[in-house]
């Protein structure tokens, strides 16, 4: 991703300290996609309306016919053209840390006081200590430990699923400190977990430092103890722009050094040009300053000028934002100028962000991307499936651009699916496969693609682990707003993005909004639960006869349900819900002349056989989702029957926004249009959580390959290799298994998805993470399930030698 178009990149930087809070974003990334270079769409046998033919011919030559120039600057009226501040001196970065100590584990455990528990005996082997217990041990490694880290760093390979270590410091008084609790996910090799401290409360020895760990055997080989300042807690300035999260919000930029002045030029300024700027402070690199301040000059040939002064002490808002009419300098060579400036003796820094010139445009172009989590397809009046559900404002933006029916997600659980609609890049390949993981800086995504062209970047999430602190999806955005505690209705992230546009005025944009009201536990504010249920029926009446659903299959919460209808209907509520509070945003007037596009990251079984109010099952009723495209560039009224895959949105919003240039993978879905109709349905892989199973689901059949072994409700322990086939036109839930009755069907499709699996069309772009207890905690809340470890990245996912013949004679 460049900051500033036109301009070499400057060489990626790579850190071998681990960092938090910020995540670099890419210049150029290496993984780069074979795209086709795409075409105006041609006239669609199924398109009803000449005119429009006609037009979306003119409307995408003259896309094409306007140039290289407005291809590379961002379509449009209106452009961001992002700066990069450089030192006005060569300096060294004040950013690396440095080690005060490292302490190696002893060969003999009764130094640390190793203890397990069970019949076991800590030892040491192979330069560590060794905990061979299930079960979990702990080590008490003795002082003293002198002041001067906030940083500790435990290096080892923990083998449990899921594992759990506490830290916590004694001081001389005997007073405890814990640190945040760290959840190890095993990577088979050495994993660094990560403890900060950046506000500890003694200057004096701590007496001992004690490590607890449970959930499975551990080898501990050294802590580290590390002196962290205060501008390591951000991105460089010799590196590109990362994300720096403070509170619910996270910007794009850098960190400032006190008393480091940077600048860089402001290019060619127009008369409706526009500095904007904005900085923060991350409370862990909060020092004993007073008076934090960021002083900005605009200087040139013969004058200087102070155009701003933003207070960081204030606590209204975790950014503090500038903007400056840049009429006055029209024409001339000029310079911006940056200064952080604190009364204190202790180095501090400060977050430098969005700092860019904005060319304000009359008639800026919008491209929204609205992901509704866990929303079934066929939960929209548009969809014309039977379902009792009200949903007039998603119904209207259908009328107005073209629903698509067979749309299908590539897997079954949130971070995954968003990961692959906003790379392009299928779980498959990408390897992210649980929420617990994070995209590596490589990947780049739909709003970096973006970015590059020009266009502001807006991210609004409505679960923590979507935001930076998180699987950190949305790299690469100027704003993001993820909640840090339980997910918000529906209204507020409305109207998080409704004021964002309404100050990003002038500014091409491109806006992802991500809503969890569909998500289980269903709780709709009441006059939208009352539309679908009568409120004097107890859902849980005693006097009714018990359900006879087998335990599991079900959350624990509705054990005593006795009218199971009562959460679908708690369901539609959801959605009636979120459609009357998207309304709001669909109304809006930019984005009425913009591009929209609705869809969902996965469905919910709400009647399955293996799994309900939930969607752990990997079948059309969690694979099926919606989608609506509509904008100037998009036909109105039509209907798409056609299978369509969800991983070619992205590339589809940036050909619809003139970009056709813009790195990014995949295809147009616009070219459906022009299928013929007796044509066969394109088939459709998908990949389960945490790489459980897969599936091929091909002419109204569906196949299932288990890729690992796992327990199952009804089922029990369901095999390697074991394969089910489904008649979706007899058995949509996927009930009944076919495979021995379709035995050379079986073994077609079979053949067919193990061919798939063995491809390969990028490089993974997950990065393992330990990750905090509380953040597992607030995800089992959620109701995902995070005690399985994923696979290693470069695993291929069938062994060389597997047959189909060899599978299929595994099957009972």
């Amino acid at each position: 991703m460049r900051e500033q178009k036109n301009a070499p990149a400057p060489p990626r930087t790579r850190r071998e300290e681990p960092i938090d809070f910020w995540f670099p974003s890419p210049r150029g990334h290496s993984m780069r996609h074979s795209i086709p270079t795409p075409v105006p769409p041609r006239v669609a046998a199924c398109c009803k309306g000449a005119l429009w033919v006609a037009a979306l011919l003119l409307g995408g030559l003259g896309l094409v016919a306007c140039g290289s120039d407005e291809a590379t600057t961002g379509a449009g009226p209106g452009e961001v053209r992002y700066l990069w501040p450089r030192p006005f001196e060569d300096f060294t970065p004040s950013h690396q840390p440095t080690l005060i100590a490292r302490l190696e584990a002893p060969s003999d455990p009764a130094v640390w006081k190793a203890t397990v528990e069970g019949e076991a005996t800590p030892r040491y082997g192979n330069q560590r200590l060794v905990l061979p217990t299930a079960k979990g041990g702990s080590l008490i490694v003795p002082g003293p430990l002198q002041p001067g880290f906030n940083r500790i760093v435990v290096e080892g390979v923990f083998q449990g699923t899921k594992q759990r270590v506490d830290l916590s410091l004694i001081s001389a008084a005997g007073r405890e400190v814990p640190l945040q609790a760290q959840i190890a996910l095993p990577l088979g090799s050495n994993q660094s977990l990560i403890f900060d401290a950046p506000k500890l409360p003694t200057s004096k020895p701590f007496t001992e430092l004690r490590i607890s760990i449970q959930g499975g055997p551990s080898g501990i080989q050294h802590v580290d103890f590390w002196q962290r300042p205060a501008s390591a807690h951000y991105p460089p300035l010799d590196g590109p722009a990362g994300t720096i999260a403070i509170g619910e919000e996270a910007r794009m930029g850098w960190g400032l050094p006190q008393d480091l002045k940077v600048s860089c030029p402001l290019g060619p300024i127009k008369s409706g040009s526009t500095l904007i700027a904005s900085a923060g402070m991350l409370k862990a690199a909060r020092t004993r300053g007073e008076d934090p301040r960021l002083e900005v000059t605009i200087s040139g040939q013969g004058f200087s000028d102070a155009v701003g002064s933003l207070d960081l002490a204030r606590k209204d808002h975790p950014f503090q934002d500038l903007e400056v009419d840049l009429a006055k300098y029209a024409g001339l060579e000029a310079r911006v100028s940056f200064l952080f400036k604190q009364e204190q003796a202790e180095l501090g820094a400060c977050a430098l962000t969005n700092l860019a010139v904005l060319d304000a445009g009359k008639s800026p172009p919008l491209a929204l991307l609205i992901t509704s989590d866990t929303h079934r397809g066929d939960h929209l009046g548009c969809a014309n499936l039977g379902v009792d559900v009200s949903t007039p404002s998603l119904d209207a933006l259908g009328q107005r651009g073209m629903f698509f029916e067979r749309t299908y997600s590539s897997t079954n659980v949130t971070s995954p699916s968003h990961a692959a609609i906003l790379t392009g890049i299928h779980p498959r390949d990408g390897r992210v496969l649980t929420n617990t993981e994070r995209m590596v800086d490589e990947a780049w995504t739909l709003g970096e693609a973006y970015r590059q062209q020009g266009w502001w970047t807006i991210a609004v999430v409505t679960v923590r682990h979507l935001g930076p602190l998180g699987t950190h999806i949305a790299q690469g955005f100027d704003k993001v707003w993820a909640p840090l505690g339980r997910p918000p209705r529906a209204e507020i992230p409305v109207e998080q993005v409704q004021q964002w546009l309404d100050e990003a005025a002038g500014r091409p944009v491109f806006i992802w909004l991500h809503l969890f009201d569909a998500h289980d536990p269903y709780e709709p504010p009441s006059e939208f639960a009352a539309r679908y249920w009568d409120a004097s029926l107890d859902p849980f009446d005693p006097s009714l006869p018990p359900h006879n659903w087998t335990p599991g299959t079900y959350p624990p919460r509705l054990k005593d349900l006795r009218r199971t209808d009562w959460p679908a209907a708690l369901y539609r509520g959801e959605v009636s819900y979120l459609d009357k509070e998207l309304g709001r945003l669909l109304r809006h007037p930019r984005v009425q002349q913009g591009l929209v596009a609705f869809t969902a990251d996965h469905g919910e079984e709400l009647d399955g056989i293996l799994s309900r109010f939930d969607h752990r099952s990997l079948t059309p009723s969690t694979l099926h989702v919606p989608l609506i495209l509509a904008g100037d560039q998009v036909p109105e009224g039509v209907r798409v029957e056609r299978s369509v895959d969800q991983l070619d949105i992205g590339r589809t919003l940036l050909d619809l926004s003139g970009l056709y240039g813009a790195d990014y993978p995949g295809r147009n879905l616009l070219r459906h249009l022009e299928a013929d109709e007796g044509a066969p349905q394109e088939p459709f892989f998908a990949l389960g959580a945490h790489g459980f199973n897969a599936s091929l689901t091909a002419d109204n059949w569906h196949l299932l390959l288990q890729l690992r072994s796992q327990r199952q409700p009804l089922l029990g322990r369901v095999p390697l290799w074991h394969v089910s086939l489904h008649d979706l036109t007899q058995d949509p839930l996927c009930g009944t298994n076919l495979q021995e009755q379709e035995k050379a069907r079986t073994r077609s499709m079979l053949e067919q998805l193990m061919a798939w699996l063995r491809q390969r069309e990028h490089d993974p772009i997950v990065a393992m993470r330990n990750t905090s207890a509380a953040e597992i905690a607030e995800l089992s809340a959620l109701g995902y399930s995070t005690g399985v470890e994923s696979l290693e990245s470069e695993k291929p996912w069938l062994p060389v030698e597997l047959t189909v013949e060899d599978i299929m004679e595994r099957q009972p």
